[in-house]
């Protein structure tokens, strides 16, 4: 058997690969919850028509942000969501609002992608890195496996889950 012949190189920043999602998508919609200093909001936006970013703190980003809780964004927010970035709040309970929110609002081709979904080891599980929020893999997996696809990527140290409506590929959409 022969063998790889690519070369390993630098981990893949969750940030380029969210980005790489939206240049696919093209998101009308994309909204990311937690920006901490905007890497991948910056990387993501230029491929997005309209985009929404929450976060507690005003890290002096700029664009369309909703400085405040997910939950106060959300009150108002009703618009369909073709793509969303969940890396807020790194605790099961808030990652799981958050996700139930998006996905109340997911377009019918849509993804959302959670951050910290995977982290490498038990060091990583703390609240102030990716906290517990990883507890709601096996819930989506388990409560939406009639509706939603899911993958999780060891994605540097936190990982990254992407989650997409069953049925919704180009083709299965040309033939409802």
């Amino acid at each position: 058997m022969d063998e790889c012949t690519i070369e390993p190189k630098q981990a893949v920043h969750h940030s380029d690969l969210v980005a790489l999602i939206a240049s696919i998508y093209k998101p009308k919609t994309y909204v990311e919850l937690g920006l901490h200093h905007g890497e991948t909001w910056n990387k993501t936006t230029p491929f997005c028509e309209k985009s929404y970013g929450v976060d507690i703190v005003d890290n002096k980003v700029e664009g369309n942000v909703f400085i405040g809780t997910t939950d106060e964004f959300f009150e108002d927010f009703n618009q369909e969501i073709d793509m969303a970035f969940i890396d807020a709040d790194h605790s099961f309970k808030s990652c799981l609002k958050d996700f139930l929110n998006c996905h109340k609002r997911m377009a019918r081709d849509g993804v959302i992608l959670l951050h910290d979904t995977d982290p490498i080891s038990d060091d990583y599980i703390s609240p102030g890195r990716c906290g517990d929020c990883y507890k709601i893999i096996p819930i989506i997996e388990s409560d939406f496996a009639n509706d939603l696809n899911i993958i999780t990527m060891p994605v540097q140290e936190a990982g990254l889950s992407i989650v997409t409506r069953k049925r919704s590929t180009r083709a299965s959409l040309r033939n409802l």
